[in-house]
């Protein structure tokens, strides 16, 4: 009987704990979070996808290692004091820090980054690591390069090739 009674005690007790209004008050915050918007301190002047297409090169020339070099414009229109931030992977792979893979074996992209700004400055360029451009005036113009070169001692089979290399691009 003592502990019929003392287990309906504790679950008496314990309901009037979870009823009380200590435990149960409703104590409400109201937090209004604002913000504004505003443009991005840098506009790129060229497409968001581009396909760039590469003379015909014959093998003597990529046996020679004498192949021409393919031009792609990189400007930015940019508020003065910002920066430009870029990072280029490889979206096929690389053969090393510089040269993109190709559809076609043995073939490669050798890449080269230039600033055109006020003077020609070629850009250590390493696929995958970001590089950082200050913009002293309102215009960032970058010259990207590509060529084709042989990757081993054979040269690859005739055909067309494609790569794709991919351009990440923050504005601060």
């Amino acid at each position: 009987m003592l502990a019929r009674v003392s287990l309906w005690v504790a679950m008496l007790s314990t309901a009037a704990l979870l009823l009380s209004p200590a435990i149960c008050a409703e104590d409400a915050a109201l937090i209004e979070v604002g913000g504004t918007l505003i443009k991005p301190p840098c506009t790129a002047n060229f497409p968001a996808s581009q396909s760039v297409d590469i003379p015909k090169t014959n093998l003597n020339s990529l046996n020679s290692d004498i192949t021409g070099w393919t031009d792609v414009s990189l400007d930015f229109q940019c508020i003065k004091g910002s920066q430009v931030h870029l990072r280029f992977s490889a979206g096929n792979g690389a053969f090393d820090s510089s040269t993109l893979r190709t559809t076609l074996d043995r073939l490669g992209l050798k890449t080269r980054l230039s600033d055109m700004t006020s003077t020609l400055k070629v850009i250590d360029l390493k696929l995958g690591e970001q590089l950082i451009f200050p913009v002293e005036e309102t215009r960032l113009k970058l010259q990207l390069s590509v060529r084709p070169v042989k990757t081993g001692e054979e040269l690859p089979a005739i055909g067309s090739y494609s790569s794709t290399l991919l351009m990440e691009m923050i504005y601060l």
